[in-house]
């Protein structure tokens, strides 16, 4: 298999005063604006996925919170038998 080498240079030099839209070939006119527009969608594509991102950060964030919440509301759950006993005890106490 072989492998098709040019310089870079060649693909990346400015068009010169000579060569204008009217001297290329269409094809080559609609491989170029067919790359503006694949470059344009992963523009976009780019800048929804950094969005996306940060809202799972967000969400990240979030669950932290609701987990921390949780494991307090589970103590407290856990304190109420507790509290309860407390409660009869003192009541016991007063009659």
């Amino acid at each position: 298999m072989s492998y098709h080498t040019r310089s870079l240079s060649s693909h990346m030099r400015a068009p010169s005063a000579s060569t204008s839209s009217a001297g290329q070939s269409p094809a080559l006119l609609a491989r170029i604006e067919e790359k503006r527009a694949e470059l344009e969608s992963l523009k976009e594509l780019r800048d929804l996925s950094a969005a996306v991102a940060a809202q799972m950060e967000d969400l990240e964030r979030k669950l932290s919170t609701l987990s921390d919440g949780t494991v307090v509301i589970a103590v407290v759950m856990g304190n109420w038998h507790n509290v309860l006993r407390a409660i009869n005890m003192a009541s016991c106490l007063c009659l």
